[in-house]
């Protein structure tokens, strides 16, 4: 049994006056993950922390400023802490499958 559903398989109602369904043909050269089957990504995170001791510390503020990001661009991640004896673990999986059809 497959678990592949395709949009030319489901009937949405269209509930938005005056806008008409984008035809299949227009959607075949837009459309992503063309004949991949299975995409799986991990992210083993295993971070321990023990025996910390933190005595008379200070934490900070964290600001991000209007115009922070103003020439960003791509994929990017922001992390913040104040804390301390903190652990933090980030993970960006980025897939891009290019296959001729």
């Amino acid at each position: 049994m497959s678990s592949t559903t395709f949009a030319e398989d489901v009937f949405v109602e269209n509930s938005i006056v005056g806008l008409l369904p984008v035809a299949l043909g227009d959607l075949d050269g837009a459309r992503g993950l063309g004949g991949v089957v299975d995409v799986t990504n991990n992210a083993d995170l295993a971070a321990v922390l023990t025996n910390n001791d933190a005595s008379n510390s200070v934490t900070g503020y964290n600001i991000i400023d209007q115009g922070s990001f103003n020439d960003a661009s791509g994929v990017f991640s922001i992390i913040q802490n104040t804390g301390n004896n903190v652990i933090i673990q980030d993970s960006t999986i980025i897939t891009i499958t290019i296959s001729p059809e």
